[in-house]
């Protein structure tokens, strides 16, 4: 009989215990055989075809080798063959302390988590800390922070950014726990994965107390299917890991793995889990990319419609400003010519009355306009130059704008001395004078 032969028999073998043991010895036997099996079942005194095997009982798997031998059975094996029995279980290469992870629950003195925490962040923190202390430092990274904060990191993201959240439950009862967490959720290839692809948040399930937390917890966010699911499953069926996915209306569980489980297979599950991930976050992606899209175009057209507002807005004050200048230049014009208007008419009215002509001496001038009509009057010669200038003014050209001037020889009346008299300023006995508008 070949290797392979004896492989298959042995697994034909696990196969029927497996059948016949209930609990934690069941793991016991076959981790044994498994491990003796390996290194080779023909030195173990088999022979084939045919072999009757009988199973014994301890009495409790937390007590020390010495307590079991003097208080309980071995289970023993007894072969029709003249090979060794298999009582001893150091023979297999798998001990006690092996099996159940180097020390008994029974013998641990720190909780992994404490009851009745304050926030769930704290207890995260001692969880971390036990952690490390019994498995070592290569585990995966436990999110510190409440549930709630675990599914704002890992779904409440962009798209690109989004992971998984993997759930870990523990319970120090359970006779898996020690070799899951040793074996499998602290090998390398799974810490690793983990830590690129996953949030990690883990809860204690040991205590009444912290259990109830978490169903509750559970039954929030994933509804009662989930949290019946969790709290129907047995203490041996523990440590469980479950595999969330976030979805637009709800949190959806991909996988539910139980502590029976091999690195492989936890390996294979997390990586399907994962394909499914990555279907559903490119769609995620595309979606967000086509409403980043639309919201830049709305965006784009909010700010070419604030602009346009603003650029009318802008006219309708210049505008506003425009003819608020207007109606103040306006307003100053109308301000100037009622100044004007009255200033004539109290030079109109100051003049002396035009002398006859047979008064002696007259002297009779005669005045161009700009517009080509003629201004005529007579004065008396003793008459002031500035009387003149009133009498001009007085027809509408103030002499501080209008030059008053002389054809020969050309002067410029106005710039002469407006208390000289006419004749004295040689305006006698006529002249005609035109007005030109000062530049």
């Amino acid at each position: 009989m070949n290797y392979d032969s004896l492989l298959k028999l042995g697994e034909l073998i696990v196969l029927i215990l497996e059948e016949e043991l209930q609990g934690q010895w069941n793991l016991f036997i076959k981790l044994k055989l498994r491990n003796q099996l390996e290194m080779c079942l023909a030195e173990s005194g088999l022979s084939y075809p045919c072999h009757r095997l009988t199973v014994g009982r301890r009495s409790s798997p937390a007590q020390t080798r010495e307590q079991s031998e003097e208080q309980s059975t071995d289970v023993h094996m007894v072969s029709d063959s003249d090979g060794d029995d298999f009582e001893d279980a150091p023979e297999f290469g798998v001990d006690d302390g092996e099996v159940f992870g180097m020390a008994s629950t029974a013998l641990r003195k720190s909780p992994m988590m404490p009851e009745n925490a304050e926030n769930e962040g704290d207890a995260l923190l001692q969880f971390t800390a036990e952690f490390s202390s019994r498995y070592g430092d290569c585990h995966p990274v436990f999110f510190i922070g409440s549930l709630e904060a675990a599914f704002q990191e890992a779904f409440y993201v962009k798209a690109r950014d989004r992971k998984l959240l993997a759930i870990y439950l523990h319970h120090d009862e359970s006779v898996l726990t020690n070799v899951f967490c040793s074996q499998m959720l602290c090998a390398e290839s799974i810490v690793s994965y983990l830590s690129q692809n996953f949030i990690t948040w883990a809860w204690d399930l040991t205590r009444d107390a912290n259990r109830a937390r978490f169903l509750t917890m559970c039954n929030r966010h994933f509804g009662s299917v989930i949290a019946q699911t969790i709290r129907t499953q047995k203490t041996d069926q523990f440590p469980l890991f479950l595999i969330i996915m976030g979805k637009r209306s709800s949190n959806e569980v991909l996988n539910v793995i139980q502590g029976n489980t091999t690195v492989d297979e936890l390996m294979m599950r997390l990586m399907a889990a994962m394909e499914i991930f990555t279907a559903q976050q490119q769609e995620d992606i595309k979606d967000e990319d086509e409403r980043e899209a639309r919201e830049n175009v709305k965006r784009e057209q909010d700010e070419a419609y604030r602009l346009s507002l603003e650029a009318d807005r802008a006219k309708r004050e210049a505008h506003e400003r425009e003819m608020a200048e207007q109606s103040r230049l306006e307003q100053i014009r109308k301000e100037q010519e009622e100044e004007r208007e009255a200033i004539r008419l109290s030079l109109e009215q100051a003049l002396p009355p035009e002398p006859k002509e047979d008064a002696e001496p007259v002297s009779k001038l005669r005045i161009r306009t700009p517009s080509g009509e003629f201004l005529e009057r007579r004065f008396l010669a003793s008459n002031k130059l500035q009387i003149v200038f009133d009498f001009v003014t007085s027809k509408g050209f103030p002499w501080n704008e209008f030059k008053l001037l002389s054809t020969f020889p050309r002067r410029d009346i106005t710039q002469l001395d407006p208390n000289k008299s006419l004749l004295e300023v040689k305006l006698f006995p006529q002249e005609t004078l035109f007005l030109e508008a000062k530049e």
